[in-house]
Order: structure tokens, then C-alpha cells, then sequence
């Protein structure tokens, strides 16, 4: 499957959110005048200060239209502390080095994640705060997560962060086929198994789909970026997810060592040695795929099902877009996976839990309404309507005006991105972008231009099917260690099966060379890792 990076969620389409954290000090305000807080405290009778990090200060204002709409909103002065992504995490090692601890900060790996811990900077978060002060976030966690979104950050029973989460991974991958292509070809009903996508595949190469009286289309283009961009969707034709860690009956598996990725090989083989496969698809890139499908050299591809999306339906639908633009009549037909011959069908998805979204610096646990005040701040500006309009059309009746049909619409000279920039909105705003819930039809208005579109969104929402790694977001010293020899090994023996360098007949013994050169090992951590999550 073609990779994208999951800033690809809807709020991303209308404005790019960075990674944020804060640069606030720890100087004491004993000297300032009080009242009682929130929590019956003394609280100062200033107006509390939040942070927020900005990597783009021409497109943010503090003093502009969103940043003013907040604070008067919440009752809040603001500052920005700039930086660049190259610098951020730098930036947050230094400042807690000096003991000058960020109020916040965000986008970690589970493993800088722990560091932080172990490091006794980070605040607890308590889930009665989260319940009273970030509801819908809470009820998006769960939805997304499951009943206990919170047991990959959960140490000693306490948390100490806020879930990375994109809520279409685990529903992204889809193989698409040039629908105008079928019907050139003959075919009326869309590919349902691995039999009907083999003669669909059979015909998109000696057909001549596009017309032009060569042989110069394939029935199916990919990459060998990694293992789980390998044409998974025939493995999962087969039941099997190479290059993840699955769970089957309490067991955790690799889908590469299984039995019935030898099954996939041989249909792999067959493709590649009648020619329906692009030949190049060794060497390819991501961005080399989406080229060829615009360049029209392959009817099927694997990928992210808004890259085919229609106009109107998505953002981000680039292969889709770029052959609109030669060819005004083609269209995408997507499924789940073709059926294998028990009837299971899917590919590899992304895991909905990338990373660590958010922690809270070690002094918000005495200064609890400022904690407080973030989450209800990022509460309203991740979830509300308000907050979407206020960040992306600004203000109604200076920068936009309402359309009939219920739309918004810019009065010039807004209609102008540097303008609006200008004005304090539309720009890169901190706000945390793993909290926007895609599957919100309230707020899917922003990031689909055509309402009608919206009962196609949300069927295309949940078509992709298959697996994810559940042991992502898990540190495993074993794994680590042995990953990049296991997958090398993994990658050399698939491709040269394919291609018909090596025979089939010895995926037994390159299971056996698995095992042995550490996969044994890389396995029992993995099952040991399973069921210490499993028993939290």
C-alpha cells in the first residue's frame, strides 16, 4: 500500500497543524495579588497565560482574529515560542535540562514517551478531568480505541499522556481499478475475488485499455517500500499480514513465517511471470505509483481510498486529480480486497494509535486549573463548529459571508491566503491535530466541499478492511535489535520468489533462517508483550 504520512486527517486539508509545545517558566508568582481558583485554591487575579508552539510564524498572528477569538472565549493571555520541526525536540530537551519545564508539548514515540516519565517531568492526567473538561475527545478515544483507549500509555495504573490517534488508519487501504478501463475491456461488475481481479488484471494488460494500439499498460502497479506495502492485499486474500504482529486465538503471529503466505507467493509468481504486474514495481516509490496511475500504465493499484476519491468527496485525492486533468472520463472503482479462496479478504491497515499526542509539564499537577484551561481549549478547537469556522473563514461579515446552500464563502480581499494570514486565521495554529474526528458529518462539511458527497464519504470511510500491527506502539528491545535483519531477509527471499529468482518450494527453509538468525526470540517478546497488555 501506498504510504502517506497520517497528517493526512480532514483538518489537515483545510490548515496544517504542527507539533507543538510550550517554553513557559517556573518563576513563582507568590507576589501577585489572588483569588480562589477552580479547585478552591489561591489562584492569581491575573489573566492566566498559555503557550502554544508555532513552526510558521508568517501565517500565525497572537493578536490576530483566531488567537483573540480563543482568549476572549476562555479568558486567557497568549504567547507563541517559535521553532522549526528540526528543532522541537531539541528545543524540549534543553528546556527541561534547564529545569525550565514546557507546560505542554506533543507528537512523541512511546519511547520518548517513557524517557519523559522516568525523567519525573511529565504530570499525571486524571480521567475525571478528561471527563468533565475533554468529554467529546474521551467519547472520540473510545470510539476510535475501544474500551480502554489508554492501555499503551498507562504506567502503574497512572497516565501520563494523551493518545496519537488517526482515526482512518485502520480503514485507509483499498485496491482501486480503473473503472472506465473495466468497461473498455468488457468487464461490468467490479472484481469481487482473486480469480475475477486475475482476468480483470489479464485484460488491463493485452487489451489495450487506453486505446493507443501498444501493449504498454500492466494490470497492476505497487511498491516494495516495505513488507506491508507488498501487495498485501493478496496475502490477505489468504488470511495472512506480513509485516505485522496480529493476534489469532490468544496468539500473536507474523504473517510472513505463516503457511499461507506461501499460497500468496504463488499467485504473486503467476501475475509477475504473465506480465500483469509493472515489472518496476521493485524499485518503485510512492510518489513513482501515483505517477503511473496518472500516466495511465496501470488499471489497479492499492492505496489510501481518498487518493481516488472523486473532487468534492475528500481531500487529498491526488491520483484521482492528476488523471482528471488528461483524462476528464476515468474513475475508480474500490474494494476491501479480492476473496481468496475461504473467503477472507483485506490488507494491511495502519495502526489508529501512532504515537503519544500530548503530555503536560510536572508543574500543571500544582497548578491544576491551568491543566485545566489546555483541555478545554483544545476540547472546543478540536471538536466544535465555532472553532472550525473561526480558524478557517475567520470572521462572519468582515472575511466571509454565508451562501445560500448553507456554505462559506470569502469576501475579498480574503479570498487571498496571505490576506487571511493577515488577519490572525487560517494559518497554522497550534491546536492538537490528532483530535479531530473525520467521522463527524457536523464537521466533515469543512473538508468536503459537496454535502451530497457525504453518504459516498462516509461508505468509502469504512470500505478499507484487514489488519493492523497491534504491537506498534509496544517497545521491544528483542525486536529492535533483530527487526532490520528479519526484514531484509523477509524482503530479498518475497521479491525473488516473485520474480521467479527462487523457487516457492523454499519458503520452509526461509522460515527456518527466520527462526534461527533471532525470529524465535523476536516472537516470545512479542507474545510475552501481548499478554502483559493484555492483563493491565
Amino acid at each position: 500500500m501506498i504510504k502517506k504520512k497520517f497528517g493526512l486527517t480532514a483538518l489537515i486539508c483545510l490548515v496544517m497543524l504542527v507539533t507543538m509545545m510550550s517554553g513557559c517558566g517556573t518563576s513563582s508568582d507568590s507576589d501577585k495579588p489572588t483569588a480562589q481558583s477552580a479547585d478552591g485554591q489561591e489562584a492569581s487575579t491575573e489573566k492566566m497565560k498559555l503557550k502554544f508552539w508555532t513552526y510558521y510564524p508568517e501565517q500565525t498572528k497572537i493578536d490576530g482574529y483566531f488567537m483573540n477569538f480563543l482568549k476572549k472565549k476562555f479568558d486567557f493571555d497568549a504567547d507563541f515560542y517559535v521553532a522549526s520541526s528540526d528543532t522541537s525536540k531539541e528545543k524540549l530537551n534543553l528546556a527541561i535540562a534547564s529545569g525550565d519545564i514546557p507546560d505542554w508539548w506533543k507528537s512523541l514515540s512511546f519511547q520518548e514517551y517513557d524517557k519523559l516519565i522516568k525523567q519525573d517531568v511529565v504530570a499525571e492526567i486524571k480521567m475525571e478531568d478528561l471527563e468533565k473538561y475533554a468529554p467529546k475527545y474521551l467519547a472520540f478515544l473510545h470510539k476510535v480505541l475501544g474500551d480502554d483507549p489508554f492501555k499503551y500509555l498507562r504506567r502503574d495504573g497512572k497516565i501520563y499522556g494523551l493518545p496519537g490517534i488517526w482515526d482512518l488508519a485502520p480503514h485507509g487501504g483499498v485496491v482501486g481499478f480503473r473503472e472506465d478501463w473495466l468497461k473498455k475491456v468488457g468487464i461490468t461488475k467490479t472484481p469481487e475475488t482473486l480469480d475475477e481481479m486475475e482476468e480483470a488484471l489479464k485484460k488491463f494488460r493485452n487489451d489495450d485499455p487506453d486505446g493507443n494500439s501498444k501493449q504498454d499498460t500492466y494490470g497492476i502497479t505497487g511498491t516494495a517500500g516495505t513488507i506491508g506495502d507488498l501487495f498485501s492485499f493478496i496475502f490477505g486474500a489468504y488470511g495472512v499480514y506480513p509485516g505485522a504482529f496480529t493476534e489469532d486465538n490468544g496468539k500473536v503471529v507474523r504473517g510472513e513465517i505463516l503457511p499461507a503466505a506461501k499460497e500468496a507467493l504463488t499467485v504473486l509468481n503467476r501475475w509477475y511471470k504473465e506480465g500483469l504486474i509493472d515489472p518496476e514495481f521493485i524499485v518503485n516509490k510512492g510518489n513513482n505509483v501515483q505517477d503511473k496511475m496518472i500516466q495511465e500504465k496501470s488499471g489497479a493499484v492499492a492505496t489510501y481510498w481518498f487518493g481516488l476519491a472523486q473532487d468534492g468527496v475528500f481531500c487529498c485525492n491526488d491520483i484521482y486529480a492528476g488523471l482528471h486533468k488528461a483524462n476528464p472520463n476515468a474513475s475508480f472503482a474500490m474494494i476491501p480486497g479480492p476473496k481468496g479462496p475461504n473467503g477472507d479478504y483485506g490488507m494491511q491497515q495502519g495502526n489508529a494509535l501512532f504515537g503519544v499526542d500530548i503530555m503536560f509539564g510536572k508543574q500543571l499537577e500544582k497548578d491544576h486549573d491551568k491543566m485545566i484551561k489546555y483541555l478545554q481549549v483544545f476540547e472546543f478547537t478540536s471538536f466544535e463548529v465555532e472553532s472550525k469556522i473561526a480558524l478557517t473563514y475567520g470572521e462572519e461579515g468582515k472575511t466571509f459571508k454565508k451562501t445560500a446552500d448553507g456554505g462559506f464563502e470569502y469576501i475579498k480581499p480574503y479570498d487571498d491566503q496571505k490576506e487571511r494570514w493577515k488577519y490572525g486565521f487560517g494559518g497554522a495554529y497550534s491546536v492538537p491535530g490528532g483530535w479531530n474526528d473525520d467521522y463527524n458529518e457536523e464537521l466533515s462539511t469543512f473538508d468536503t466541499k459537496d454535502k451530497s458527497m457525504l453518504p459516498l464519504r462516509s461508505k468509502l470511510m469504512e470500505l478499507g478492511t484487514g489488519k493492523f500491527d497491534i504491537l506498534g506502539p509496544i517497545d521491544r528491545p528483542i525486536y529492535n535489535d533483530y527487526k532490520e535483519r528479519l526484514d531484509k531477509l523477509t524482503m530479498q527471499t518475497f521479491l525473488d520468489m516473485i520474480i521467479g529468482k527462487k523457487p516457492i518450494s523454499e519458503f520452509d527453509n526461509y522460515v527456518a533462517e527466520w527462526n534461527k538468525m533471532g525470529g524465535d526470540k523476536v516472537m516470545e517478546e512479542a507474545q510475552q508483550a501481548f499478554e502483559k497488555l493484555n492483563q493491565q
